[in-house]
């Protein structure tokens, strides 16, 4: 070996170790510097080498002008065809990548350029192309799983036969498997789309495998899987609009309206950023008003229902939500019979969820429990796998005493959805209702560690432990629900009793207090107040709460 080439090799070896640390710039020096000792000799290699470095630095067009340089000499060389190729189809130059590629299938028979040059094909839309050249390859050409995955996606063959053949030749084929579940999803074959959707998320963390899953779980009446899901597909792709809105749905399907609102309010945020015209804006906001009305936010709901355009399709749908949060206990009489008349005479409407919920409402707030009753059922019928509609169904059951129907249902809930909070509160309800306390507090503990922000659920769990003489546990519970919410009015009364079982009468009093002033015209509250300040035999507080009794009393009776 001559001092010359020993020379050239140690530059070389440098070059590989300045490419191993990432320095590719310090590579190339080394490199040309190799070449400059080769004495005028065209070595393809290395100069096929800088080529590589510059597709490292994403220098395309100077990686371009080495592997030319290569080709010059030798116009085989397949590396620097294959490199150029790539490159080409990276750039979106599909006819400069077909020309070389060309190039390239005459020096060699290898299945990666053939699949190489049958995505260049599609690309360019080349379909019959695609296929005179597939007829005319080898057989094991024709059977390759990669080859068959590009073919299923013309059109000219059977989709599924093709796309089963290229998942059963190579099961990590990831893309196969998906464009074939796709398929099954597609034709409503979820037992066939199912297993597919989930061996593709073992091969690669795919988002819309992820989203498609989910779709299946939700259509299936699986809430909790169908939410896992969706949560797992906007971990990794948190730019998907459409899976925050199923998200969205399938927590309404469960009555988690909170986190519904976050994931409604993160759809419209992300398609505003795509598209701030966008039309799917009109489903989403009426969604959102829809959620807010259900949480007693008529502000916030009349405020997206007119962000709503007239032509939208959601626009009739909005007026009837719009005129329901409009009511007041003077026409839900009239609006009783507007509603009853287009739910009766349009049958096409007759499964229109916003027509259902707002003819329920006014059933509910006229106390026409049995008219409610039918209306969910008949809901349930189009909608069987509604836990929404059921729930509702549970709690008019039991404003209307059927507590054994209630239960029945109840208990149906618990198995389908066994980590739905809603479905505890309802089984609480009844076993109170029943004076059954210990299984209302068994059902309200249950609640409470699903959902550990209920601040009502805390509530709940207090003001059954109060009846039951569980004043200090009661205390625990109610300063739960008070640091979650410390608005109502009848969580500081109930402290205040809880105090005052206790004999502590400085904090009952403390607490009747807030609540009095809070909810002013709430008798009752006056009431207990008076009595723990007979309690700590404080005439004054017991005449100023006296006074203020008899003067509410007489407002009231004026009021008729």
């Amino acid at each position: 070996m001559s001092p010359q080439e020993e020379n050239s090799i140690d530059y070389i070896k440098k070059s590989f170790e300045l490419k191993n640390s990432k320095l590719y710039k310090e590579a190339i020096e080394m490199l040309y510097k190799a070449l400059e000792l080769e004495e005028g000799r065209a070595n393809t290699e290395i100069i096929s080498q800088i080529g590589d470095l510059y597709v490292l630095l994403k220098n395309y067009e100077r990686a371009i002008e080495e592997y030319e340089k290569v080709l010059d000499i030798d116009k085989k060389h397949i590396h620097s065809l294959d490199e150029m190729s790539k490159i080409y189809f990276l750039m979106g130059n599909y006819p400069k990548a077909l020309e070389v590629s060309k190039k390239l299938l005459e020096s060699t028979s290898e299945a990666k350029y053939y699949i190489n040059h049958f995505q260049i094909l599609y690309k360019l839309g080349y379909f019959d192309k695609m296929r005179e050249l597939y007829e005319s390859i080898s057989e094991n050409l024709k059977n390759h799983p990669h080859i068959l995955y590009l073919m299923s996606k013309t059109g000219l063959y059977p989709k599924v036969e093709f796309l089963k053949r290229a998942a059963d030749g190579d099961k990590n084929l990831a893309c196969a498997y998906f464009e074939l579940a796709i398929e099954y999803f597609n034709e409503e074959k979820f037992d066939e789309a199912k297993p597919l959707f989930k061996h593709v998320i073992e091969l690669e963390k795919n988002s819309n495998a992820y989203f498609y899953l989910g779709m299946i779980e939700h259509i299936e009446g699986n809430f909790f899987d169908a939410i896992d899901d969706y949560l797992e597909c906007i971990k990794l792709d948190k730019t998907n609009d459409k899976c925050c809105f199923e998200l969205a749905k399938a927590y309404i399907d469960i009555n988690w309206l909170e986190e519904a609102q976050i994931a409604i309010k993160g759809s419209i945020g992300i398609l505003k950023l795509k598209d701030e015209n966008s039309p799917k804006l009109n489903e989403h906001h009426f969604l959102l008003a829809w959620i807010l009305s259900k949480q007693d936010d008529t502000k916030g709901a009349l405020l997206y229902l007119d962000l709503i355009d007239k032509d939208s399709k959601m626009y009739p749908n909005a007026q009837i939500l719009k005129n329901t949060l409009n009511l007041t206990s003077d026409n839900y009489i009239s609006a009783k019979e507007v509603l009853e008349n287009y739910y009766n005479n349009n049958p096409d409407d007759s499964k229109n969820p916003i027509l259902i919920e707002s003819l329920g409402k006014i059933y509910k707030n006229l106390k026409l429990y049995r008219d409610a009753i039918n209306l969910y059922e008949k809901a349930l019928e189009f909608f069987p796998n509604s836990l929404f509609y059921a729930l509702e169904l549970t709690d008019i059951l039991i404003d209307d005493k059927q507590y054994d129907k209630a239960l029945e249902l109840a208990k149906k809930l618990e198995h389908q959805a066994p980590k739905c909070p809603s479905t505890y509160n309802s089984l609480a309800r009844i076993y109170y209702r029943l004076k059954n306390y210990d299984a209302a507090i068994e059902n309200l503990k249950i609640l409470n560690q699903l959902d550990i922000n209920n601040a009502e659920g805390f509530y709940f769990l207090g003001l059954v432990q109060n009846d039951t003489c569980q004043a200090q546990a009661a205390l625990e519970n109610f300063k739960i629900a008070l640091t979650l919410n410390p608005m109502p009015a009848k969580y500081y009364a109930q402290t205040a009793r809880a105090y005052e079982t206790l004999g502590d009468y400085e904090n009952a009093m403390l607490y009747i207090k807030e609540a009095i002033e809070i909810a002013p015209e709430e008798i009752n509250y006056k009431r207990q107040a008076k009595d723990i300040a007979q309690k700590m035999n404080d005439k004054e507080k017991v005449d100023f709460y006296s006074s203020q009794i008899s003067r509410l009393e007489q407002l009231l009776r004026q009021r008729g």
